[in-house]
């Protein structure tokens, strides 16, 4: 045996041999974080003092120095900052601590990578730091990613198949099953899962294939076994059904699903019934058809051949090009291509044929893929278009016609959409509103007729004309862009645009001086009714009444005397007086009131209690004594407005209140005339003896409302009655002198 040295464990040889041991400990141990195949990050504060060869790698650096001296912050993503901070202080304040998360890291290319992270604490130099494991889980993100989506898409696949899948306990307890399998057995989920057997369902009579199949999946191994039978529903209703069964290999569980066959022996039966009457169907239809394979005609029916002159053996395997004009054959061509290219089924633009007399007709083809003997082939249908096109032909020729005659036409047309946007407007309306204005597709008719901003481009056609009519006429002001005021009629009209979008047709006319000159006509009129009234008033009233007097005089007089002549007299007299009443009504007729001198609130009051004594119904007087109406055609209207609206009411409405009332309605001065009685009736009534209807009041009334550029306005009141009253702009009032209105607000209301 050698001998063995051995040196003496002095103080000395000792220090030497830990001091070699504990560099050689820390040497394995760099070793072996460096052959780590996790990232080992440690960092003091947010500093980060060493990674391994792993961390390199991970966060896709060349170097340790691209990452070691960085803020650990710039590799995490912000969103992920708060709990990282909160996970190190926890750390940190028990020392020991050993956490492990999921989160995401930044590489120093910029990319995110999903990471697993464990870190712990320790003392470095009495500062604290921490030492992460990082591991990346990027590929088991993506792998779980992946069986997620193919477990959801499994899911789908099952519930979304039109075949109803079951799974078979080893008991014959059915412990899953689809929506369609709750189809056709008529049960819930929850009434089968975990409480039915599978053999329920199948009729008693046919139970023995169950048993054959099950010997026969015992003794192949689980192969899947196939089979027809009658399924028993939930209402004890009998269907044919096709089932395939199979194990679920390593285990004793089966899988079945069931087709319903009952609705497809149903549609079998009914499809060759649909086959037999298409038939029928195609060879009598008027719509002619051909089926074109290798551009060849491999069958067309009877009405191809009538409306070409062809008969079927002369054009059964011949090309296409024998029907269609030269000029069209590479359209026909193209489109074969497309269809047979798999494109969407289109129209294609009218193609011309030519007949066996050499006339030229015109058809709209219709072309869809389809199969022929089990080959692609196109299949063509012919709709003769040759008097539509002849009439499109015209219609063009038409459309330039009215062109011409809309640009020139000194009225203004305007066409635009259910938006408000000017689609067309004519060289008039260009000129008058000027053409930067009005440029077609740009503008909105709201802004350039001035319309108020609540003004809804088609509110015309939401209700009915009351004459049944599309048309609908109205007055509009409209600034020019010089600043004037014009009034126009207009006259609209509903169409329909491209595209089958509802728009509007409106042709406009100034009508601005005749307006003018109406209301110039009207005055002039209205002061000489009030001259005549005042005439016969204050002139031959006074005259008569004082040849009644003598009349009466002078029958004193004769009778004195006993003169038979004195009855004579008395009647002269008498009749003197009936011309005085007579006279007395007809000035009233002409003027009731004295608006220029009382105003319009005395008269409206005066009016309310011939109302009340004659109808008995209760009446209000409302009104704003700041308002002084100071033009007598405007007071005039009013007065005849209110006292027809009244006296409709009184007679017809079988109402117990009346109230009137005349007010400022923020920018408006507004008479309205309410009622509680049963509401306006939209029925036509007779015409009376006067061959006049009884729309005639309204139709006066809007009249008059239209002298005093008001807008009349009849509506239901609530909860009952109606309500009549006509707005009128309160600016343009007092800016002709019209009305006065200002001074402290004051309401007057009389209950008469």
């Amino acid at each position: 045996m050698a001998a063995v040295n051995h040196t003496p464990d002095t103080p000395e040889n000792c220090s030497k041999t830990e001091t070699t041991e504990t560099a050689l400990s820390e040497k394995n141990f760099m070793d072996l974080i460096q052959s780590s195949p996790d990232a080992v990050f440690v960092y003091v504060g947010d500093r980060i003092i060493f990674v391994n060869k792993a961390a390199v790698k991970l966060l896709r650096a060349e170097k340790p120095e691209d990452i070691t001296g960085h803020d650990v912050w710039e590799f995490i993503p912000r969103q992920s900052h708060k709990a990282l901070r909160k996970a190190i202080s926890l750390i940190i304040s028990h020392s020991r601590s050993y956490i492990t998360s999921e989160d995401k890291m930044i590489t120093v290319d910029g990319s995110i990578i999903d990471i697993e992270l464990s870190s712990t604490y320790f003392n470095f130099n009495g500062k604290h730091g921490i030492q992460a494991f990082v591991r990346d889980i990027s590929k088991r993100k993506k792998t779980e990613e992946q069986l997620r989506k193919s477990e959801h898409e499994y899911k789908q696949i099952v519930e979304l198949t039109g075949t109803a899948i079951l799974f078979i306990e080893e008991d014959r307890t059915i412990s899953l099953i689809n929506g369609e399998c709750e189809k056709i057995s008529g049960y819930r989920r929850d009434e089968i899962e975990g409480k039915k057997k599978w053999t329920e369902f199948i009729a008693p009579e046919d139970r023995w294939m169950l048993e054959r199949s099950q010997y026969t999946r015992s003794r192949n191994d689980g192969v899947p076994v196939s089979m027809e039978f009658r399924l028993i529903d939930k209402y004890k209703k009998y269907h044919n059904a096709f089932m395939t069964i199979s194990t679920i290999p390593g285990s004793r569980k089966s899988v079945a699903s069931i087709i319903d066959l009952t609705e497809i022996q149903m549609a079998q039966e009914m499809l060759a019934a649909a086959r037999q009457n298409y038939r029928i169907l195609v060879e009598n239809t008027k719509e002619a058809i051909a089926i074109i394979q290798d551009e060849h005609v491999r069958y067309v029916n009877p009405k191809l051949c009538e409306i070409t002159g062809y008969t079927e053996e002369e054009v059964i395997n011949k090309k296409i090009y024998k029907l269609v004009h030269p000029d069209f054959n590479d359209i026909v061509r193209k489109e074969y291509r497309y269809r047979l290219d798999g494109a969407e089924a289109s129209t294609m633009l009218p193609v011309k044929i030519i007949d066996t007399d050499k006339n030229e007709r015109w058809f709209q083809i219709n072309s869809v893929l389809t199969l022929w003997w089990d080959k692609p082939a196109v299949l063509l249908f012919f709709n003769d278009i040759t008097e539509t096109k002849k009439a499109q032909d015209a219609l063009m020729a038409s459309e330039e016609r009215y062109r011409l005659l809309a640009e020139n036409a000194d009225d203004i047309i305007v066409i635009y959409d259910q938006d408000g946007i000017i689609e067309y407007i004519n060289t008039s309306g260009r000129e008058i509103f000027g053409s930067d204005r009005t440029v077609p597709g740009r503008d909105n008719v709201t802004d350039i007729l001035n319309l108020t901003p609540d003004f809804r481009p088609m509110s015309l056609v939401e209700g009915r004309h009351p004459d049944g009519s599309t048309s609908f006429k109205n007055r509009v002001e409209v600034m020019r862009p010089d600043g004037a005021i014009m009034l126009f009629e207009t006259i609209s009209n509903p169409i329909t645009m491209e595209n089958n979008k509802p728009g509007m047709l409106v042709i406009a006319r100034d009508c601005t001086e005749r307006k003018k000159l109406e209301k110039e006509i009207i005055q002039i009129s209205e002061r000489i009714r009030h001259q005549v009234s005042r005439d016969l008033h204050d002139d031959l009233n006074p005259h008569l009444i004082g040849i009644e007097a003598l009349c009466q005089v002078l029958s004193m007089s004769l009778r004195k005397l006993k003169l038979p002549e004195a009855d004579e007299a008395q009647k002269i007299a008498e009749l003197i007086n009936k011309a005085i009443t007579m006279t007395y009504r007809l000035a009233r007729g002409l003027c009731p009131v004295d608006l220029e001198s009382t105003g319009i609130q005395t008269p409206l009051m005066n009016l309310m209690k011939v109302i009340r004594s004659l109808y008995g119904i209760e009446c209000m007087f409302d009104y704003d004594d700041n308002i002084i109406i100071e033009d007598i055609t405007l007071s005039t209207n009013l007065y005849y407005i209110a006292q027809e609206a009244t006296l409709n009411a009184a007679r017809y409405s079988g109402g117990s209140r009346i109230s009137i009332t005349l007010k400022k309605r923020d920018d408006f001065l507004v008479l309205s005339v309410e009622d509680n009685g049963s509401g306006i009736t939209k029925k036509k009534e007779p015409a009376d003896d006067a061959g006049k209807s009884s729309g005639m009041g309204l139709k006066i009334m809007k009249y008059r409302a239209e002298i005093i550029d008001g807008i009349l306005q009849i509506s239901r009141n609530r909860p009952s009655g109606t309500v009549i009253s006509v707005m009128m702009p309160i600016n343009i009032l007092k800016s002709e002198g019209r009305i006065s209105y200002g001074g402290r607000y004051t309401n007057q209301q009389q209950k008469i």
